[in-house]
């Protein structure tokens, strides 16, 4: 049997942890990866701070909650001719194929034809094996239905870990962000619809932070949470037309939606001209280029998102905005070639983008009418995947994801 090491959330969490590969969202300094954008930039009073992905293994922030599955299905005997079959998405793709040959188990990634071929090739350089079912990301439901029975299937989407992950590891970076900056508080906290694990780290947060705010970010084109549609993302996937099983609703309390289009121009603008930006902007070019690689589509989405509500909330110097980054930019260059935008165009994108005050679909989602119509939604895909109702009804209080098994 694959042999792991002996890593807990506790150990990740400390700042003295020396480890061969870093999934805690630490540089090998011991210091959090994060960026403090340029104010200029983005124009509101607040601080607002990015964990950036950058020093995982991978480039992904699945990369921690992928080792742990990994770890989780090994020690318990789950495996059958020590393959290991996992649905996944976007950068998790890449952090299973990672996560598998560093223990030596073969993986075989189930996804979705359309899935971004960046993400595929990388997967394969780990050695892991692609295996093609349905076409688009609103598929996941066949993939699930048709390997869920399977004791070695592992899917992003359901899994206790990958909540518990983030809940201890992600949620310490976002207290650890944080302190020496302004008030040491996070008044809003920005996270991408991703597997929901993520919505572990915002359900801590709360906790962390009482009278913090967490918005969730969806693309326009898939509004799953928004308005219940059960549509593609045609630029980065975001959207599963289902709510997922690990998703913690009771730690999102906005949800914004930002258009595809602005995420990549933004993106191309950061990546292409950083020397333009700080010409124009009157910023310290170093500043700049500190931004430069390190955030993906769905991290420019929710910068775009938290300084929208930021403005609106009208957040001052001392306040902290954290945005969870998933992944780097590394895996956009076509779609920011493709982007129209000239030297020129740069001024103008960056002020129509970010600094004007510009109206942006949110709803507030505390709300028992909001709360319900979510829970509904959730609770209807999953029941009809042999989900326990009573399970489901629990997933409403905080003790049900308090005690997922974690590390």
């Amino acid at each position: 049997m694959p042999k792991t090491e002996k890593i807990t959330y506790k150990e990740l969490n400390s700042e003295n942890s020396k480890l061969g590969f870093s999934i805690n969202w630490r540089k090998p300094s011991g210091e959090i990866s994060k960026v403090l954008l340029p104010k200029n930039i983005v124009g509101t009073k607040a601080n607002v701070i990015v964990l950036s992905s950058d020093n995982f293994p991978t480039g992904s922030s699945s990369d921690g909650a992928a080792y742990f599955n990994v770890k989780y299905m090994i020690e318990n005997k789950r495996l059958q001719a020590n393959t290991l079959e996992v649905l996944a998405f976007d950068s998790a793709i890449i952090s299973y194929a990672w996560a598998c040959s560093i223990m030596g188990v073969k993986c075989i990634i189930k996804t979705p034809e359309n899935t971004h071929p960046y993400w595929l090739k990388k997967a394969e350089g780990y050695g892991a094996k692609i295996e093609f079912e349905g076409v688009k990301i609103s598929d996941a439901s066949r993939i699930i239905d048709s390997n869920r029975k399977k004791t070695n299937f592992v899917s992003d989407v359901q899994s206790p870990i990958t909540y518990t992950y983030h809940a201890s590891v992600t949620s310490n970076a976002i207290a650890k962000a944080v302190e020496g900056s302004g008030n040491s508080k996070v008044v809003l906290l920005s996270y991408p619809v991703s597997s929901g694990g993520l919505s572990g780290a915002a359900f801590i947060n709360k906790k962390n932070f009482p009278y913090s705010k967490n918005i969730l970010i969806e693309p326009t084109s898939s509004p799953t949470f928004y308005s219940n549609k059960r549509t593609s993302n045609r630029a980065i996937n975001a959207s599963y037309g289902f709510i997922p099983y690990i998703h913690n609703i009771m730690g999102t309390d906005y949800v914004m939606l930002i258009d595809d289009s602005e995420a990549a121009k933004t993106l191309k603008c950061i990546e292409q001209f950083s020397a333009k930006i700080a010409t124009e902007f009157k910023t310290d070019s170093k500043h700049v280029k500190q931004i430069v690689g390190k955030f993906g589509l769905s991290t420019i989405a929710s910068v775009i998102g938290i300084v929208t509500l930021a403005d609106q909330l009208h957040l001052k110097e001392d306040d902290n905005v954290v945005v969870i980054g998933e992944d780097t930019s590394a895996p956009y260059k076509d779609i920011i070639k493709n982007q129209e935008i000239e030297e020129m165009d740069v001024k103008s994108t960056i002020e129509e983008i970010l600094l004007k005050d510009n109206f942006r679909p949110i709803i507030d989602v505390t709300g028992q009418r909001q709360r319900e119509r979510l829970f509904k939604k959730k609770n209807d895909f999953w029941l009809r995947r042999g989900a326990d109702d009573n399970t489901m009804e629990k997933m409403r209080e905080g003790n049900y994801w308090s005690n997922l098994t974690s590390y």
